[in-house]
């Protein structure tokens, strides 16, 4: 495959997801388009049949699927080692597309509609669209990330908010001369182990983002233990350092932020600092300025728990254990 010739580079981690990347690579393979893609797949040193899997697919379709098996794992040197190291420089598209091996897409036209909007709107830097989530444990029912509302532009009022409120990362499709580059933002988010609220406010800042409100992939919440969605709510250690990455992440994004959106982003980072509080047990805390105004927002149960762990500490510690929280 030619360099010029790639339009799209698709790019995918795996690990451990001999369940999975099956689908994943056949939502790859699926895909009718007019222009040659390819598809990076690493496998981080699966100790799985991950690689196996890979190596049938990169046998039947060799013209796509152009893979790395790494020997040691690599995500333990960082988030960001695999995409700069290992993606990034092999990467032969205008354009990068993302999805994890435990995700997978569910459109064959996918690719074609996306690319078709972005080679058409040379001043939007990224396209996105609706995703399906699906928890793997049966917690709760399938259903869509974001509540249809049409084919739209994405404004600072959902990228601040992070994906949960704007895209999720197998529905990406950006400019890889724009999403290659590193902000000082991102360096602080892929220090905390995540990069995808960074690539939306970088992403954000040079150019137009269009969603699609079409569901198109699956989001595979606690696919395994491994998977970033697996138990954060339930490892204190885990959740806590989740919540500081993203405060420190939106304080480093604060001076790009865009004028009229400071005060938002300050908000938000008052609203990511109040969570802390919370399970920090911090809560008496709440009760003040600025995270007051904060508090009244929240249901009337949250509020009575609030007052019977600020003023009922042997009842508070109690709670704690109980959610497995420290002291």
């Amino acid at each position: 495959m030619e360099n010029e010739s790639c339009l799209v580079s698709v790019l995918c981690t795996a690990y451990n997801h001999e369940e999975y990347i099956r689908s994943a690579l056949e939502g790859f393979v699926s895909q009718k388009t007019d222009f040659p893609f390819e598809v990076l797949i690493n496998d981080d040193a699966s100790t799985d049949k991950t690689a196996e899997i890979i190596r049938e697919y990169e046998e039947k379709y060799p013209h796509i699927i152009r893979p790395f098996y790494q020997k040691e794992n690599q995500f333990s040197k960082g988030i960001g080692y695999v995409y700069e190291n290992v993606f990034y420089p092999n990467a032969r598209g205008k354009y990068l597309a993302f999805c994890e091996g435990d995700d997978y897409w569910t459109d064959d036209s996918k690719l074609q509609r996306q690319a078709e909007f972005m080679e058409a709107h040379p001043d939007y830097s990224a396209c996105v669209h609706n995703t399906l989530l699906h928890y793997c444990d049966g917690s709760c029912k399938d259903q869509p990330l974001i509540a249809p509302a049409g084919d739209r532009d994405l404004g600072f009022e959902q990228l601040i908010h992070g994906p949960v409120a704007s895209y999720h990362t197998s529905s990406l499709f950006a400019r890889k001369d724009i999403i290659i580059q590193k902000p000082d933002f991102y360096l602080v988010a892929a220090s905390y182990g995540f990069a995808d609220y960074a690539w939306g406010l970088w992403l954000g800042l040079r150019g137009k983002i269009h969603f699609i409100d079409s569901i198109m992939s699956v989001y595979r919440i606690c696919s395994n233990p491994s998977a970033w969605s697996s138990g954060v709510g339930g490892q204190y250690g885990k959740l806590r350092k989740f919540i500081i990455g993203k405060i420190e992440l939106l304080r480093a994004f604060l001076p790009h932020a865009p004028e009229e959106y400071r005060e938002l982003t300050r908000q938000v980072i008052l609203e990511r600092e109040f969570e802390l509080m919370y399970i920090e047990g911090r809560d008496r805390e709440q009760r003040r300025e600025p995270y007051r105004s904060i508090l009244r927002r929240q249901s009337i149960s949250y509020r009575l728990k609030n007052f019977v762990k600020s003023y009922l500490p042997a009842v508070q510690r109690l709670y704690r254990r109980r959610r497995g929280y420290k002291d």
